[in-house]
């Protein structure tokens, strides 16, 4: 795991056979992946979601923002996703995503909880 923070190996120069200098490191940075994104719950029954995922070009060039709603009643979750794509003929254009989820166990807020935190 460590070794993948110095790993890249730079740009190889076929004419001379030697890395580029100071590639190693601008390699390095472009196997960093970005993604971030917000999710805003509406009396904890529904929620919006929004983000964004950054990957090089170099490095599979997927980039994409995504949009997002889901609804939770008791122990069900139903989420929906849609993504858009951000860059030309990608196969990730105009997916949509369907998640349900159970929770099982002690997940759950119980009603004296909420009703000593009012």
């Amino acid at each position: 795991m460590v070794q993948s923070f110095y790993d890249a190996p730079g740009n190889y120069d076929p004419v001379t056979g030697t890395i580029e200098s100071g590639s190693k490191f601008r390699e390095e940075m472009r196997e960093i992946n970005i993604g971030g994104g917000l999710e805003y719950w509406y009396a904890k029954l529904f929620a919006f979601r929004t983000g964004y995922f950054y990957e090089h070009y170099t490095k599979g060039n997927r980039q994409f923002i995504t949009l997002g709603a889901g609804v939770k009643y008791e122990v069900v979750g139903i989420d929906v996703s849609y993504l858009i794509s951000t860059t030309q003929q990608s196969p990730l254009a105009n997916t949509l995503r369907f998640s349900l989820k159970f929770s099982m166990g002690k997940g759950g807020t119980r009603k004296d909880e909420t009703q000593s935190a009012e």
